[in-house]
């Protein structure tokens, strides 16, 4: 029996020693992702610039913190980093001020509604694509406007540096343009009667749509796009990691539970989660 008692404990012993060893490593190791670069690593934090004004991707919250899939994404990501949701550093970022605060040094990563195209290639890095959609205008319910060729020689509102005011230029003929600082005051413009339409992300627009029953959505969608992390440029080892991160994300079913949080009609949900899930019909 007193040998039978030995073998146990030293079982007991080996068993403790291999979960002190798991809880030890860091946690890129234990998922197996690449490592992080030394000074992320040394600082401990992922400090991401987050956006605050565009639901379901990220918005405020009642408790005045950032929520959205994109913020769970963060955290999600710096879990994998560093063992704890609460090492993801968040910062909320308007459209514009996105590329300087990461290019400034305020900031690790872009998780906003970024969208990837040859002008911002130019400036940042991306990582892997995580969504694609389209996106869409909203306007008021009585507008006489039922396609985007309606909004021919009209005023769109859109926040500053929003992706899709190149492609309104090209494809709607005298359209004008005006650009605000955030959804909720593009919001406010429409319902003063300031411009036709508000145009955003899809999910976005969607999202809006379900929460002002004055306001619909033009179907037709426009401007096919791709969404990636921004990166400053030449940082291999986090991109690495990132990109990891992200097929990880993606492998782990991340998106079902995630949209089921944010997004509560079905067929906003069911749309949205074919953008994180899928890939893009085309990559321009």
């Amino acid at each position: 029996m007193k040998k039978y008692h030995t073998c146990f404990q030293r079982m007991l012993a080996s068993a403790a020693c291999l979960s002190a060893v798991l809880l030890a490593m860091p946690a890129a190791q234990a998922n197996d992702l690449p490592p992080l670069p030394a000074a992320i690593k040394e600082a401990g934090v992922l400090r991401f610039g987050v956006k605050c004004d565009s639901p379901p991707f990220g918005s405020t919250g009642p408790d005045g913190k950032p929520m959205g899939i994109e913020i769970e994404m963060a955290k999600q990501i710096a879990n994998y980093a560093f063992g704890s949701p609460d090492k993801a550093e968040l910062t909320c970022v308007t459209s514009e001020a996105r590329i300087p605060s990461l290019n400034g040094g305020k900031i690790d990563l872009i998780l906003a509604t970024l969208g990837k195209f040859p002008a911002r290639e130019e400036v940042i890095d991306f990582s892997d694509i995580y969504f694609w959609g389209t996106s869409n205008v909203i306007v008021p319910k009585d507008s006489p406007a039922q396609k985007l060729a309606d909004l021919a020689d009209k005023t769109v509102l859109i926040v500053k540096g929003g992706s899709q005011i190149k492609w309104l230029k090209e494809n709607i003929p005298g359209v004008e343009m005006m650009q605000l600082n955030t959804t909720a005051d593009g919001v406010q413009a429409l319902q003063q009667g300031r411009g036709d339409g508000f145009v955003g992300d899809g999910g976005l627009i969607w999202t809006l749509a379900s929460n002002y029953p004055e306001l619909r959505v033009i179907d037709e969608g426009l401007d096919l796009g791709v969404n990636g992390i921004g990166l400053r440029k030449n940082e291999p080892e986090l991109k690495a990691f990132v990109d990891a991160a992200l097929a990880k994300l993606k492998s782990d079913k991340f998106y079902d539970a995630t949209a089921a949080k944010f997004i509560e009609n079905d067929l906003v949900r069911q749309a949205m989660l074919k953008g994180f899930t899928t890939e893009p019909p085309a990559v321009k």
